[in-house]
């Protein structure tokens, strides 16, 4: 993101259980985020895609009885996005192995982007800016 600095106040927390039909409640967050920062309707639905694609990860690690964190900040110009798993069961494995489709649809919609088991919890972390962002009225 631009030289902005975020502060707690900024920060929004989104916690639901680990289920397919709970991810829309991510998408909706990131789609929030990535208005308020300016983006435009396309990059705004890449966005939604992004984080549907590491939940969809994660739901896979996490088990039925797991929760998923997703956690945004964003500014004019750029989103910063993490999940986790919380109360899942324990790792099943290396979350580095993303499907190919999944690697080639984050490559083409976000800046950058991790994907790995941290602290022992699996998570993702993603970030986009738009340099040409223009602020919201």
């Amino acid at each position: 993101m631009p030289d902005e600095q975020v502060t707690p106040d900024d920060v929004v927390t989104l916690r639901f259980p680990a289920a397919t039909e709970r991810v829309r409640l991510a998408r909706t967050l990131v789609a929030t985020l990535a208005d308020e920062a300016g983006f435009d309707f396309d990059q705004v639905e890449d966005l939604r895609i992004a984080v549907d694609e590491l939940c969809f990860v994660l739901i896979d690690q996490c088990g039925s009885v797991g929760r998923i964190e997703v956690t945004g900040s964003g500014g004019l110009g750029g989103i910063r996005v993490e999940g986790r798993c919380v109360d899942g069961n324990s790792p099943s494995g290396d979350l580095g192995d993303l499907a190919e489709i999944t690697t080639q649809i984050l490559a083409t919609v976000v800046d950058d982007y991790e994907v790995g088991i941290v602290e022992g919890v699996p998570s993702f972390r993603f970030s986009k800016t738009d340099p040409v962002a223009k602020p919201v009225p």
